[in-house]
């Protein structure tokens, strides 16, 4: 284990703060970074998709140990952290290095993966939005370029769509509409 996530890990074991797996994996396409970090990308796993012309939501069932274990497979996507729906907190690829989640984002962000379906129906769960509030705050000590201000939703920075039934709609939504953006930002 790298200095930094052994730092990464105290700190956040001192904010009483459960984490789950602290070895950071790097893909194989994972570079290091050669700009400061200055953001954060929130996401969620579900997101909407297209079958016989209407739109569906792929459901992130599963804990945080299935999804940290999908992007660690994933040659290509990659993610920093996830935080799954009972508060704990994966590591995933290592903060120094770039994790691809977010289309021009990548470089100079930290990208962090909420277990939930993205729908506007599941909600969020208190433990959830505590644990990400607590793990931003981390984030933010560590790379202090990091403002409230360049803390966005995948939503906000992707405007690509696709067509289902003729219609055009947003591709990505997340990290959806009962995400309650305010009030993270608000505590942190």
């Amino acid at each position: 284990m790298g200095v930094l996530m052994r730092k990464v890990f105290l700190w956040l074991l001192l904010q009483s703060l459960v984490i789950e797996s602290v070895n950071a994996k790097t893909s194989t396409e994972s570079k290091s970074r050669n700009v400061a970090v200055d953001s954060i990308v929130l996401h969620s796993i579900g997101g909407p998709y297209c079958k016989n012309a209407a739109v569906k939501y792929s459901a992130a069932n599963g804990d945080g140990d299935r999804w940290i274990a999908f992007f660690a497979r994933h040659r290509v996507l990659g993610i920093h952290y996830v935080v799954d729906r009972f508060g704990r907190v994966y590591a995933g690829i290592s903060e120094n290095k770039i994790a691809n989640h977010t289309l021009g984002w990548n470089p100079f962000s930290i990208g962090i993966e909420l277990v939930n379906n993205g729908d506007g129906v599941e909600l969020y769960p208190k433990v959830q939005t505590d644990a990400l509030i607590e793990l931003t705050k981390g984030i933010m000590s560590r790379h202090r370029a990091i403002s409230k201000h360049n803390i966005v939703r995948h939503s906000d920075v992707d405007h690509s769509e696709f067509s289902c039934g003729g219609v055009s709609y947003k591709r990505k939504t997340d990290p959806g509409q009962l995400f309650d953006f305010e009030y993270f930002l608000d505590k942190i």
